[in-house]
């Protein structure tokens, strides 16, 4: 039977209610019938069911029935449904071997029995036998990763040799395509009608059908063509910057491997599914969902998924509770991520839709995109024209007839007046002003896919930033060194003390020796003119420092050739490596969390000294630590030994030599336009995934708050506050740390439900929903994912976040021209409604006809209307606050 429980997700407003029922989860098949069932109800209005999330909208009545109402009718409904069997038979060859090929290495690393796939004794059809996936396969995504590794195989009925080729098609058949939805890519001919979708074009074309009506064909084909020449440009204007978008490419490759009976494969992307062995190494982009069954050092870049900036170790051999964060569980990896360092292997739980980018974008998919200031204020203006010309129209028919003129003629008249009142010239000058304005913002470097888009930058009051990629270059750089003797900035490839007086690393033996050890104790590859090439943001960051005091670090490593070299692991938060050195005796680099390798130190490196290790010098290098810490610096501690010996895995009566503290680089001159954003009157507020201290100290770098203090909020257990609460609480927050896709959904609304324009700059896969809800979404064009930049109304084709504020400037000036030319055309059009209106009432017949009007309204008024549409921005347009959209 169909789950009958419900739960409640969102009931904020009357007649609106989000209910999770997770016998929908996945169940494509049920959707319909679901929908159909609760429809049934009588004050039920609309439904829609998301088989992705397991998620049910449902629009009602409130005035006839409440909460507690609506839960009980739908346990009875949904109680009565029964679901189709929730398995799939595949077809699959036997098991071969398990000790065979990988199997046998794959036992011995996880410790696991022999998996083999499930198979049902009752079909054997010449050596291939019926697969049955377990009930409820794929299994609900919120669990895979509390699962052991060696139960991915059983619940996915594949052996550790891979899939059989037989039994990948099946489950490509049955799957589907590893694909996702397509993003805001949209039709011409849907992007065509959309020029005609306002209400002063459908004010001209009701005129245009009232003209044809009455026999004034030559009146209705002017009108016309006023209009499909005004959507004319509206759609090639947006169908260049759309097709600039698309031409940004895909970060997506074309082929994967992975291992299916036992052999490794290149396979397209699009054809991989649950159940296939994904191998895992340095630079390959993650193509579906999977749970780790072999991990050796690995690390993974999920900046887009989840916004945390640094890569992120993964574990095979742990479980995590089901309700783990998506950045917390590090058996897992997950579509659209990139592995930046060691190996794996991991099997796919999910593929396509049904991956945590497919559910991010189904969330896109149900959030409404708000209408722009301009066209709320250009369809109130519409409404309030239709409403008097249809007053003034229809008052002069009245006295015509009451006079005994005859109705055809007043009717004419009528029309005549309706063509006066309606400014025809508006959507044109609205329509070139907005197109030139994307021009110029084109030739900045900034693409706008829709036209209202460039006059909505300049209503904005907040600006929501992301973090990692926007803010901040995702490169990490050295910027602190911390010895006895020193304490060191490392600032624009220069070393300065706290005085910011030069330091030359190579005259400190210290620093020197601190800065070959971090060199030596690495993974990173170099170019052959001696730079980092290959490796993590952090492995690369301390070579770079190295590079920068004078060290050549090639040579270095020609001397101390590399012998053995022990990662990090569970258990063990340092990495160290063994080199020769000529003698007996070899050198041992160690570096990792600061207080593990100061427990391995028995001395401390001073200048050319050594002293021993005290408790009072041991807690003053503790003290340092925190105090690099707390400037939310990624901190290492960094040792050196000798050793008889090549096994580093337990290096002891080490010298220690110092701190290195690193940090996210910001973007150049960011600061300075947090700076022109407050004088503009607009806030910035960060939402980010990293954590609090972080995020507070880049927003303190930045300057975030002006003249405020920073407020910070860790959004962990935002979905237990209240929509109002929330909605109070984020009027005086700056910053927004720890913060999950959802949530930045959630921030942007609670900001908007505050009557504020709001624009979100995003560059990942989780930025996504917000860019789309947010009035003004803003993606980069270079690091950005495809996720991001299909739902935005921006793009910044150089992710120079810098022209921002010359579009505000350009959306204000824009505003402020239509504006003026609107002044203008309705001035002019009340002179012809005064002059109609008069002659009429004297009886003296029609003054101007149609044509006439149409005459003065499309030469006469439209060109000096665009010359004021096209004036140069005010001295002081960015010292004045964001006009109220009110």
């Amino acid at each position: 039977m169909f789950q009958s429980s419900v739960e409640i997700i969102h009931h904020a407003s009357p007649g609106r209610i989000r209910l999770k029922a997770m016998a929908l989860y996945r169940r494509k098949d049920l959707k319909e019938t679901i929908e159909r069932s609760i429809l049934t109800i009588s004050y039920v209005e609309s439904v829609r069911g998301n088989p992705l999330t397991g998620s049910v909208l449902i629009h009602f009545n409130p005035d006839r029935a409440g909460l507690d109402r609506m839960l009980d009718d739908l346990e009875d409904i949904l109680g009565e449904i029964t679901p189709l069997p929730n398995h799939h038979v595949l077809a699959g060859k036997r098991a071969s071997n398990p000790t065979q090929n990988w199997g046998g290495w794959l036992k011995k690393k996880t410790g696991a029995a022999a998996f083999g796939a499930r198979f049902s004794e009752a079909s054997d059809h010449g050596g291939m036998v019926a697969v049955e996936l377990p009930d409820g396969y794929p299994i609900s995504g919120e669990l895979w990763h509390s699962l052991p590794a060696e139960d991915a195989f059983d619940k996915l009925s594949v052996n550790e040799n891979g899939l059989t080729h037989e039994d990948a098609q099946q489950r490509l058949q049955v799957y589907g395509l590893n694909a996702l939805i397509d993003g805001k890519k949209e039709k011409g001919i849907e992007m065509l009608l959309e020029q005609f979708t306002n209400i002063p074009v459908a004010m001209l074309g009701v005129s245009a059908a009232v003209s044809l009506a009455t026999g004034g064909v030559a009146d209705a084909m002017v009108i016309l063509g006023v209009v499909v020449i005004n959507a004319f440009i509206g759609y090639l204007t947006e169908k260049s910057a759309e097709k600039t978008i698309n031409a940004l490419g895909s970060m997506r490759p074309d082929a994967v491997i992975v291992m299916r009976e036992g052999v490794k494969l290149e396979i397209p992307f699009d054809h991989v599914v649950p159940g296939d062995m994904l191998i895992l190494s340095p630079g390959a982009y993650i193509p579906a969902d999977a749970r780790l069954i072999n991990a050796n050092n690995l690390t993974v870049d999920e900046s887009a998924l989840t916004g945390e900036s640094l890569p992120v170790g993964k574990n095979f051999n742990e479980t995590f509770d089901p309700e783990t964060p998506l950045g917390e569980r590090a058996n897992m990896v997950h579509m659209g991520t990139t592995v930046t360092g060691g190996n794996g292997l991991a099997i796919v739980t999910a593929s396509g839709k049904a991956t945590e980018i497919g559910k991010i974008q189904s969330l896109v998919g149900e959030v409404e995109t708000p209408s722009t200031p301009l066209q709320r204020q250009l369809d109130d203006m519409g409404r309030t024209l239709a409403l008097s010309s249809a007053g003034i129209c229809g008052l002069v028919f009245a006295i015509g007839v009451a006079r005994g003129m005859p109705w055809l003629q007043m009717l004419n008249s009528a029309i005549s007046l309706a063509v006066a009142a309606v400014p025809e010239g508006l959507p044109a000058v609205a329509t070139t002003t907005l197109a030139l304005g994307i021009r110029e913002m084109k030739r900045r470097k900034v693409l706008i896919r829709h036209l209202p888009a460039v006059e909505s930058l300049g209503s904005v009051q907040t600006i929501c930033l992301d973090k990692t990629g926007t803010l901040t270059m995702n490169i990490m750089k050295v910027v602190a060194i911390k010895t006895e003797q020193h304490d060191i900035n490392l600032t624009e490839g220069q070393f300065t003390d706290m005085s910011g007086a030069p330091v030359i690393p190579l005259a400190q033996p210290e620093i020197q020796r601190l800065l070959e050890v971090v060199s030596l104790c690495s993974d990173v590859t170099l170019t052959p003119e001696g730079q980092p090439h290959e490796g993590s943001p952090t492995e690369s960051a301390l070579v770079s420092a190295t590079i920068c005091a004078g060290i050549d670090v090639e040579e270095l490593r020609n001397n101390l050739p590399l012998l053995q070299i022990e990662h990090r692991a569970e258990g063990r938060p340092y990495m160290a490596s063994v080199h020769e050195t000529g003698a007996k005796e070899k050198l041992v680099a160690v570096k990792g969390s600061p207080s593990h390798v100061l427990s391995l130190c028995t001395e401390w490196q001073c200048g050319d000294q050594r002293k021993k290790l005290t408790k009072a010098s041991r807690e003053k290098i503790l003290a340092a630590n925190e105090d690099l810490a707390g400037e939310a610096l990624r901190v290492l501690g960094v040792a050196h030994g000798v050793t008889s010996e090549d096994d580093p895995a337990t290096p002891k009566n080490l010298v220690w030599l110092g701190l290195i503290g690193m940090e996210d680089v910001l973007r150049p001159n960011t600061a300075a336009l947090m700076h022109q954003f407050h004088e503009a009157g607009i806030e910035t507020v960060m939402i980010t995934g990293d954590q609090s201290a972080t995020a507070y100290s880049v927003g303190k770098r930045l300057g975030l708050g002006g003249t405020k203090d920073i407020e910070i909020m860790d959004s962990t257990n935002l979905d237990k506050l209240e929509p109002e609460l929330l909605a109070n609480i984020v009027k005086d927050t700056t910053i927004f740390a720890r913060v999950s896709p959802a949530h930045k959904l959630r921030i942007v609304q609670a900001l908007q439900s505050n009557g504020r324009v709001i624009a979100m700059t995003g560059d990942g896969i989780n930025d996504g929903p917000a860019l789309k809800a947010s009035d003004i979404g803003v993606a980069m064009g270079e690091g950005g994912t495809d996720v991001a930049r299909a739902v935005a109304d921006v793009v910044l084709q150089d992710d120079n976040l810098h022209t921002m504020i010359n579009a505000v400037e350009q959306g204000r000036t824009i505003y402020s021209n239509i504006r003026k030319s609107l002044r203008f055309l309705l001035s002019t059009n009340l002179s012809e409604i005064e002059v109609m209106l008069i002659t009429t009432a004297m009886g003296f017949g029609e003054a101007l006809n149609p044509m006439q009007l149409l005459w003065i309204n499309l030469v006469t008024d439209v060109f000096p209307a665009l010359a004021l549409a096209v004036e140069p921005p005010e001295n002081d347009v960015l010292k004045e606050p964001p006009r109220n959209p009110e």
